[in-house]
């Protein structure tokens, strides 16, 4: 490229000194034209001087035919003084150009590469003096024929350049692969919060580690603020479901100390007959009795029993005895059983706890029914244990106690404890698994989701 550049150079300053050149010779033909040349005159030369004023660089003259140079001029000369002499170097070659001008009358060019300079001669003849001739001469310094060396250097100088930038590129890329690396260790540090990270020194990386500080440090307190919040709401739940249950129990037991108070009141009346006083002491111990009986459920809906696992491969049988008790008390409701005949490998579950589970679901689903509305008690393996499940055609849960179905108390029918879901709900989690229900268009279906494997 350098190469190119530099031939193209050299041809376009040739390319103008011709040009210029032919300019300047027409120039001192046009004022030798003009003037009464003689030998002796020095008008002539004022002439020459006077054409080639405006042409730098440029030397000229008048020549005669068979007499020689009889004008010479170099205004533009920057040696000391004027030159006046002409050049004895390029003598021959002058009298060669001027002659074959006179001779043939017409512009002869004439030029010679040396090898720092080309010297350009032009000849020119001089209207209606056909023995005179106007000549004009110039030289277009170069560096010859060191192109190469010129070429090569550039090309040292440009590999210098291309090395030294690519020494601080990889110096600046090394630098921050080292900054990158630490950042990418103190992120990975496997803390839950973003660590603190020193500064690099290096501007638009500090940047960036600016904002990775700040975002650790409002995303920390953000943990903190959400911790405080769900504690909070914990606290909240806990309490509302503590309010839940205590007005639960209240509502239990009013019903069966009111009854006894009234019959206790009739029993220590005066003139009570001997035989209703019994009665009322009897009623006395059946509401005992029921209220013994709501403590257990209830304590058996927030305590867990310990689980007794057993290798069960017949779960259809199981389903099938438990569905069996409820037969008579389903009525016209018709209770069918799927599961698959064996379970391989089988499920390890506490089969009793199971079956009060069960018994549960399928009361629950009864209670909810309307007359002839089937309902089905299905068990499958899956990915990741067992499910059985008890699906009713009844109306569903309502929406406002859906959040709380499983806590205690918590049902949505007037006679009912809410304390059945409940147990469903412990005797699940017991098992290292959950109760979960789905509210379908056309009925509830309530699962038991137990994982696998003996644990």
């Amino acid at each position: 490229m350098l190469i190119a550049l530099y031939i193209e150079t050299n041809s376009q300053r040739i390319d103008r000194a011709e040009t210029v050149l032919v300019r300047a010779c027409d120039a001192v033909a046009r004022e030798a034209a003009g003037s009464a040349v003689t030998v002796s005159a020095d008008d002539p030369s004022r002439s020459a001087s006077h054409a080639l004023e405006a042409f730098a660089g440029v030397e000229g003259g008048i020549w005669r035919a068979g007499v020689g140079s009889i004008a010479y001029a170099f205004p533009s000369y920057e040696g000391t003084g004027v030159k006046t002499d002409l050049p004895q170097a390029e003598e021959r070659t002058i009298r060669q150009v001027a002659e074959s001008t006179v001779a043939a009358d017409r512009p002869v060019a004439w030029k010679r590469d040396a090898p720092s300079q080309v010297l350009m001669l032009q000849g020119c003849p001089i209207p209606g003096k056909p023995d005179l001739a106007a000549w004009a001469m110039t030289r277009v310094v170069t560096v010859g024929g060191r192109p190469f060396l010129l070429a090569t250097t550039g090309l040292a100088l440009l590999l210098v350049v291309l090395l030294g930038s690519a020494a601080l590129l990889a110096r600046v890329l090394w630098r921050w692969s080292l900054r990158l690396r630490s950042i990418e260790r103190a992120l990975a540090s496997g803390s839950a919060d973003l660590p603190v990270l020193a500064l690099t020194g290096q501007r638009d990386l500090d940047r960036i580690v600016g904002a990775i500080n700040g975002a650790g440090i409002a995303a920390a307190e953000a943990r903190q603020r959400s911790e405080e919040l769900r504690q909070r709401v914990a606290e909240g739940e806990r309490l509302a479901a503590l309010g839940r249950v205590a007005a639960g129990v209240a509502h239990e037991i009013r019903n069966p100390m009111a009854a006894m108070r009234l019959k206790a009141e009739n029993a220590l009346a005066e003139n009570a007959d001997p035989l209703r006083a019994k009665d009322a002491l009897r009623v006395v111990v059946d509401q005992v009795a029921r209220m013994e009986q709501l403590m257990q459920n209830l304590l058996r809906s927030v305590q867990r029993s310990a689980v007794r696992r057993e290798a069960i491969s017949d779960v259809k049988g199981l389903l099938e005895e438990h569905a069996e008790l409820f037969s008579e008390q389903a009525g016209r409701r018709p209770i069918s059983v799927e599961a698959p005949d064996a379970l391989d490998p089988p499920a390890h579950l506490d089969p009793s706890q199971i079956g009060r589970a069960l018994d549960n679901l399928i009361l629950n689903a009864i209670q909810n029914s309307p007359e002839g509305a089937p309902i089905r008690v299905f068990a499958k393996s899956t990915v990741t244990g067992l499910e059985i499940a008890v699906a009713d055609h009844g109306n569903g849960v309502a929406a406002e106690i859906r959040d709380h179905l499983f806590e205690p108390f918590t049902t949505g029918r007037a006679d009912g404890t809410g304390l059945g879901l409940a147990i469903v709900r412990e005797i699940a989690e017991a098992h290292g698994g959950r109760a979960t229900v789905e509210h379908r268009g056309d009925g509830t279906t309530f699962l038991i989701e137990l994982p696998g494997g003996a644990s």
